[in-house]
């Protein structure tokens, strides 16, 4: 497994990270834009097809597919195609919720209200504050900190870099995968990453691990998965808190993850504030 193998589907929020933070006149972002409103077409479209229809040249998609950390066009489309099988049964909610839901719509936002709550509620007591304030030193204590994040997580990081630079402590949020494996040359043996991730999947990780122990780094991993394991990482901070079980992406572990951060933002500021 290689490090761009770990997250299909999260080529996806590459893809629109292309359109969101580029240049229209930017001939990536025309590509981006163009694969993103002809998405059902991809897996099986032919390079030189896609090239004009970005109204460019197939070394350009090509060169392209590799910024995305595919090895080729083909491994691009492979992608593209779990992703899109993945997300074809995004909700799945069970037949006896599903039919509650259809005959009355408010018991869908009860559900999920409710369950975003308890969840909370799960979180804040698994929390010891004795932790934060160790997590706060560490952040303190590092001349580098980087944050890795994906899919939503990537927003998470984005918004506590935005927080801790107001305590004029600078944070490195990855938001891009190819943004990522550039940067991860940055990484040093005075760096600190923090790795946000809601499952730890084991056959996900290890290629991630691998690459960044390479640079000699501290690494601080937050989860909710109670048993991952790994020699190589400094500290696995668990927080407690359920996930959805009829949706393909996170609802509760992205808002569990969005509060922890916020509570290690004001304390590090309480802490640490000039």
């Amino acid at each position: 497994m290689t490090i761009h193998d770990y997250n299909e589907v999260d080529i996806l929020y590459t893809l629109m990270s292309y359109v969101n933070v580029s240049s229209p006149q930017d001939m990536y972002y025309a590509i981006a834009h163009t694969i993103l409103t002809h998405i059902d077409q991809i897996p099986s479209i032919s390079i030189n097809d896609l090239a004009d229809l970005c109204y460019t040249s197939p070394a350009t998609i090509s060169r392209f597919c590799k910024d995305m950390n595919c090895k080729s066009f083909v491994n691009f489309k492979n992608e593209i195609a779990i992703a899109l099988e993945i997300a074809r049964n995004e909700i799945h909610l069970s037949t006896q919720d599903a039919q509650k839901v259809s005959e009355d719509s408010d018991y869908l936002k009860k559900k999920m209200y409710h369950e975003a709550m308890d969840s909370l509620a799960l979180v804040e007591k698994s929390i010891d504050m004795k932790d934060i304030d160790r997590i706060c030193e560490m952040i303190y204590q590092a001349k580098k900190v980087h944050m890795l994040g994906y899919q939503f997580n990537k927003i998470i990081s984005n918004d506590f870099q935005m927080k801790m630079l107001k305590h004029r402590k600078f944070v490195y949020a990855f938001v891009e995968r190819g943004d990522e494996i550039q940067r991860l040359d940055i990484i040093d043996k005075d760096s600190l990453v923090i790795i946000i991730t809601v499952r730890a999947r084991e056959q996900l990780m290890k290629a991630l691990i691998d690459k960044i122990k390479e640079h000699h780094p501290k690494i601080l991993l937050l989860t909710m998965n109670q048993t991952y394991q790994n020699d190589d990482i400094d500290w696995i901070y668990r927080i407690d808190g359920t996930e959805s079980q009829y949706s393909e992406s996170s609802l509760q572990g992205t808002m569990n993850f969005l509060s922890l951060l916020n509570l290690i933002y004001v304390r590090y500021g309480l802490l640490y504030r000039e």
